[in-house]
């Protein structure tokens, strides 16, 4: 039986954020004996998620692309066209925020999308299935009009943690001091003031604040509050970096301006044994991410309430720790994921390669609609023409 062939396509594909990481570990995962992955992407790669990919035996092409236009979203100087055949794939695999983006909807081949913010529904019929990290998110996006039947939750991409030890005497941070932190994106987008803010208020002299990562905006921050015991670290996307910096904590204290769709950074604190601390946002699936493995604030002053908290009773820490762990083993195997993601990819061949009804009537709806638009154009500009026509008459 010959291999089902996937064409991964994400503008900035090789980025360290949530989005790009669900696609890079659905590349990665997939079962190479039954399926080939082929990933397209934009801009510079970041070195650790490029060498997980190639590790894992999936193709990279990088594409050219300058920009996105701010009408319509098309690609600046691209050529994607060039090195992107569809008549060699058989579907289509990308992420996108929610509304239909360019170039996705112009492929003939089936698109399979993982929707992955709150910005609409992208009603293109090319699209066969639509991935989400999130029942919360799932279900927002299905009141939109969404298709319950062509969709489903799939969260996939967090590793187990690495073997490599906590970096407090290098950092300088008592053993016995209790930390608070978290890691993000170098992005002043999702600066939130919350978890600082918090920090502040607590006045003990044997904690601490790290953040690996992050905008600068927090150190700023920092420094007009006068935080003594704060570390700002650079980012990275290295895993046993990351594992180092989670066993430096004893509390997963988060902050994100815009909330999160899934919250992989969750997932990952869960699993390194770590209670967790949230803030709502626009988009709180988070809350659903930790599940009883993390604590919930409504606005600022609760936030403060639960981090003192924390930070003050050791049962509670150990108790939502535990229960985390367990939760996060249980809800996100990566081999349930991909055996979903991958009946899925089955599925869609099976409709698209068989079903000669099927082809014609897809072929038949993109050419009404097409017509239709053609003539909805000649409508309008007639309209238009009279409206004017009307208008001189008057004069």
């Amino acid at each position: 039986m010959p291999k089902i062939r996937i064409a991964f396509i994400k503008f900035n594909g090789l980025a360290s954020g949530g989005t790009e990481r669900w696609l890079q570990s659905v590349a990665a995962c997939l079962n190479k004996d039954a399926f080939e992955a082929t990933y397209f992407y934009t801009g510079k790669s970041d070195p650790d998620r490029e060498k997980f990919l190639l590790s894992h035996g999936v193709r990279l092409v990088r594409v050219a692309a300058e920009d996105k236009t701010a009408s319509r979203g098309e690609w600046v100087n691209t050529d994607l066209f060039k090195k992107f055949d569809e008549s060699r794939y058989d579907i289509i695999q990308t992420a996108i925020a929610g509304r239909r983006e360019w170039p996705y909807y112009l492929f003939r081949k089936p698109v399979a999308q993982c929707v992955t913010y709150d910005s609409g529904v992208d009603f293109s019929l090319n699209v066969h299935h639509t991935f989400h990290l999130s029942s919360w998110w799932r279900k927002r996006w299905i009141a939109q009009g969404g298709s319950r039947r062509r969709s489903s939750v799939v969260a996939i991409g967090v590793e187990e943690p690495a073997d490599a030890p906590g970096i407090r005497e290098s950092l300088g941070i008592p053993q016995n001091a209790l930390v608070a932190g978290f890691h993000q994106r170098a992005d002043d987008n999702i600066f939130s003031p919350v978890p600082l803010e918090a920090f502040a208020s607590l006045a003990r002299d044997n904690s601490w604040f790290i953040i690996l990562g992050g905008s600068a905006q927090y150190g700023e921050q920092a420094a007009r509050l006068g935080l003594k015991n704060f570390l700002q670290l650079p980012h990275t996307a290295d895993r046993r970096t990351i594992s180092s910096f989670l066993r430096t904590l004893d509390i997963f204290a988060h902050g994100r301006k815009d909330g999160e769709t899934l919250g992989y950074v969750f997932i990952e604190a869960l699993m390194h044994k770590l209670p967790c601390l949230a803030h709502a946002a626009r988009a709180n699936a988070h809350k659903e991410t930790m599940g009883p493995g993390g604590l919930w604030a409504e606005n600022e002053a609760e936030y403060a309430r639960q981090l003192k908290r924390l930070f003050a009773e050791p049962d509670l820490r150990q108790r939502l720790a535990a229960q985390g762990e367990s939760f996060a083993r249980e809800t996100y195997s990566n081999a349930r994921a991909i055996a979903h993601i991958e009946h899925v990819y089955i599925d869609i061949c099976d409709i698209y390669k068989n079903s000669a009804l099927y082809i014609l009537l897809h072929k038949f709806t993109l050419y009404i609609s097409i017509c239709m638009r053609y003539l909805l154009r000649r409508i309008l500009r007639r309209l238009i023409l009279r409206f004017a026509d009307s208008i001189k008459g008057h004069k």
